[in-house]
């Protein structure tokens, strides 16, 4: 079970600097991985929708009325621990502005993706973020382009391997309401042109 110290500090291993045991010691590692760490984690954790981080959570209105601009009649709270919306059901008009989502539906249910701990990940989604990671400490801690660049092309591709990796996890979903296949048979889901 990998921790946030131990991701950090094999990126750092593999630029060929020392490993960290605190993100508060001395050093331009410890330094670099204090300030690049956390918003890494969250922003590669928002580019799929990895099996391991996705949640759904049913949202009621909250009792204050949105914003006359908002042009919806309802607000609902998005939970603390949410990094990105995946999906909302039904399928209606909204948006989200901040923490809060506008919409006219009296309740949504939120798929989203939320921050894991550390010792919950998965081997391949710990290594994509250690080279992704590793990318940028090199620039920063070694001051080498070619590394950095080096290791945003592994990253790349361990990212990909990732990803395939995950979506190996469940069968694909078949497309059972959507406003792209409404539109296409015509606003009616039951066939084309109305039949």
């Amino acid at each position: 079970m990998a921790s946030d110290i131990d991701i950090a500090s094999n990126a750092l291993l593999l630029i060929g600097d020392e490993p960290i045991s605190s993100f508060t010691e001395p050093g331009a590692g410890a330094t670099a991985a204090a300030n690049l760490y956390e918003d890494t984690y969250r922003g590669l954790l928002s580019l799929h929708p990895w099996t391991f981080a996705l949640k759904e959570q049913l949202l009621n209105k909250l009792s204050q009325s949105p914003d006359d601009l908002t042009n919806f009649n309802n607000a609902f709270q998005v939970p603390a621990d949410h990094i990105r919306t995946w999906a909302l059901l039904p399928h209606s008009n909204y948006v989200v502005v901040g923490d809060l989502i506008y919409s006219n539906e009296e309740e949504l249910l939120l798929r989203y993706v939320f921050k894991v701990d550390e010792t919950s990940l998965p081997p391949h989604f710990i290594k994509t973020l250690e080279y992704l990671l590793a990318s940028d400490f090199a620039q920063l801690v070694t001051e080498s382009t070619s590394k950095s660049q080096y290791f945003k092309g592994v990253y790349i591709n361990q990212l990909a391997s990732a990803m395939s990796i995950d979506s190996q996890g469940h069968p694909q979903q078949a497309i059972v309401d959507s406003p792209f296949t409404d539109a296409r048979h015509g606003g009616f889901s039951g066939g084309f042109g109305g039949f």
